[in-house]
């Protein structure tokens, strides 16, 4: 994980397309692209009074979550190394439901 300071929109649509180049997917039976790594983006949003020296800081933060895909192997199709990954990414929504 990493902190980027941006300035416009258009840095951060950069910041979260290359994110998601290093997104991991898969074609099932039942997804084409189906997601097999969860994602987190959490934007930080700081503001300060424009005209005036002296004001309010405000900050705000806003978490975005994408959870890699559950999906029944017999529903999949999957088999071997996509069996196991299925299986792992199932372990791991199960821990984050426990939370």
């Amino acid at each position: 994980a990493a902190d980027k300071p941006v300035e416009t929109p258009a840095e951060m649509m950069e910041l979260i397309h290359n994110g998601n180049l290093h997104r991991t997917t898969e074609a099932t039976r039942c997804n084409e692209v189906s997601s097999r790594s969860h994602a987190v983006l959490q934007l930080s949003v700081r503001s300060k009074p424009r005209y005036a020296e002296k004001g309010t800081h405000k900050h705000g933060k806003l978490s975005m979550i994408d959870l890699a895909g559950s999906e029944r192997q017999t529903k999949t199709g999957n088999s071997g190394a996509r069996l196991t990954e299925g299986a792992n990414i199932n372990r791991s929504l199960l821990a984050l439901g426990n939370c």
